[in-house]
């Protein structure tokens, strides 16, 4: 009963720190999905549509066949599908197109105004991702959030809204109103609070934004145990422990104590990998230990959500 109360307040404040923040009324839209939609057995009611078959995406962008139903299937069964590779041009374009006059800086939690202000005056209108990413290792910036713009961009927008990618999100989230974001993040192997970590997504979490969604992760960069890969445990998006319905952070020691170490899977990628994920499950980015990460987050759900991304391109 205290857990169901725990769950009650937070979608509560959740819900009137969002109205205050959009300057909309939106209270009983962001309650209804946090509160009702945090609960596995509602959730699971919406259950996917079967993938068109004749819908394939171009050879050019992908290294292997793309398989549509394999991909529902997986990411309703287990969470998650990590078998696309795009092709190195394609990866080029996609990363080289990221620049400050498509999308913007922004932080996760509090940080350091006395860094962070170094870092944001360091930047200039026609920095790229690439020199994004350096200056941010120079600055000694630990995490950079970046909101993409994709109705400014030319190949991002063709992959996130090409008809592979949007009858894949229609069939899955069985809707005809879907929208898309994008965003990128930077991740350094700098020392940071616990706090810090929990700011930057770097402890387990579930995300609920919408009544059903999946995001689509792209590495830029090669990522091994030491760059801070990605972690999903297996199957959470069908069902967690009843305590986890809670919208917190979880430390490992009860991600371990609590589900099956053999059902934590972390994702140590090549440069172009996907990984499709129903983020409704337990995830997070590892801390990366030597090396830096860069990678693209595509976001597909269910309407508009309850806005919580600043560039949302509705469909």
């Amino acid at each position: 009963m205290f857990i169901l109360f725990k769950h009650f307040v937070y979608s509560v404040s959740t819900a009137i720190m969002l109205s205050k923040h959009n300057n909309k009324n939106i209270f009983f839209k962001v309650f209804i999905i946090r509160f009702f939609y945090a609960f596995d057995f509602i959730r699971n009611i919406l259950k996917p549509t079967k993938f068109s078959p004749n819908n394939f995406y171009p050879n050019h962008s992908f290294k292997k066949k793309v398989n549509g139903r394999r991909i529902i299937k997986d990411l309703n069964n287990k969470g998650f599908n990590d078998s696309l590779l795009l092709k190195k041009p394609y990866v080029d374009n996609l990363e080289n197109e990221i620049n400050l006059q498509n999308s913007s800086i922004t932080f996760k939690g509090a940080k350091s105004k006395k860094i962070t202000y170094k870092f944001l005056k360091s930047l200039k209108k026609k920095d790229h991702l690439k020199t994004i990413f350096k200056k941010s290792k120079s600055n000694k910036i630990p995490h950079v959030a970046i909101d993409i713009d994709i109705s400014k961009t030319k190949f991002i927008r063709e992959l996130a809204t090409s008809n592979f990618f949007l009858q894949l999100a229609k069939d899955y989230i069985n809707s005809n109103k879907i929208s898309v974001s994008g965003q990128c993040y930077i991740s350094n192997p700098l020392e940071t609070s616990e706090k810090e970590k929990e700011d930057n997504a770097q402890y387990f979490h579930y995300d609920l934004d919408f009544k059903k969604f999946f995001k689509i992760f792209i590495y830029f960069n090669d990522v091994d145990k030491q760059g801070g890969p990605h972690s999903f445990i297996v199957k959470s998006n069908k069902k967690k422990n009843f305590e986890h319905i809670i919208s917190k952070r979880i430390d490992d020691y009860e991600v371990k104590k609590k589900y099956n170490f053999k059902n934590i899977k972390t994702f140590q990628k090549k440069r172009g990998s996907l990984v499709i994920e129903d983020t409704f499950g337990l995830h997070k980015g590892n801390v990366p230990k030597k090396k830096s990460r860069k990678m693209m987050i595509l976001i597909y759900g269910e309407g508009l959500g309850i806005n919580n991304y600043k560039y949302s391109y509705l469909t």
